[in-house]
């Protein structure tokens, strides 16, 4: 098997994503930036001063927009699926029904998400709408089963496997990386080997190495130079994989 065509933008993508022809990605799978809350968490209790913690949400520094989906909606996908949380998910299935019909809202629950500080549940589930053109074919979708994906979160520190890692440190490089576990399946199940995967938000390219593990071809686009750099290094490694010898079973 042909070793995938990959290619790799650091750009916004509202601004690349017309460059692209028309109808020459067969699916997008993305992640994009969160609409979230405030990023600082008020923490009570005693002190001299008022306390907080700060988390940082991968969308911060570009903001939250629904520009792209129009951009992705001129090529024409026959698949979208697209990572997004409840605050997120009305307005992205509104705008993405102008080009591809809702087929459907699966839930990522990850069992091991942490305790929150704030009285609210444990955030333990995602979002992941599926959405096809006319033209679209889905026969193998049914091997979900579920529309319920159970795939634990990455973790990071010393508990981290597959999760990316800041140079020097047990930090985890993005906030937001998704495991392959719960990429890979929507890969296999919804195109065929040698049509191409769009992913505008790529972050550290973990759809990216999902295509080249499964003989897909991509095309990713990322802002953010640290991201892009990482991103590169990750689909360098999985295209040096790939071409390894595949060991196979014989049954005798």
């Amino acid at each position: 098997m042909r070793l995938p065509q990959v290619q790799l933008y650091l750009a916004d993508c509202v601004t690349k994503l017309p460059e692209i022809a028309s109808e020459s990605v067969d699916a997008v799978i993305t992640d994009p930036p969160y609409l979230t809350d405030a990023p600082a968490v008020p923490i009570r209790g005693r002190g001299v001063a008022p306390r907080k913690t700060e988390s940082v949400s991968v969308g911060v520094p570009w903001g939250y927009h629904l520009d792209w989906i129009d951009a992705v909606g001129r090529l024409k996908p026959k698949h979208w699926i697209v990572f997004c949380n409840y605050k997120m998910l009305g307005s992205i299935q509104s705008r993405i029904e102008q080009y591809a019909k809702t087929s459907c809202l699966f839930v990522w629950r990850k069992s091991n998400a942490p305790n929150m500080t704030r009285h609210v549940p444990r955030f333990d589930c995602e979002f992941i709408l599926w959405a096809r053109s006319k033209k679209a074919t889905c026969m193998r979708m049914r091997e979900f089963g579920s529309m319920v994906i159970e795939v634990p979160m990455l973790q990071a520190g010393c508990f981290a496997t597959e999760r990316i890692l800041k140079k020097g440190s047990k930090k985890a490089a993005h906030p937001a990386q998704k495991p392959l576990a719960v990429v890979r399946p929507f890969i296999e199940r919804l195109t065929d080997i040698g049509q191409v995967i769009l992913d505008p938000f790529m972050g550290t390219a973990t759809t990216g190495v999902a295509c080249i593990q499964t003989g897909r071809n991509f095309v990713g686009i990322e802002i953010g130079r640290e991201y892009f750099d990482i991103a590169q290094e990750r689909i360098a490694e999985a295209l040096e994989k790939a071409k390894e010898p595949q060991q196979m079973e014989l049954e005798v």
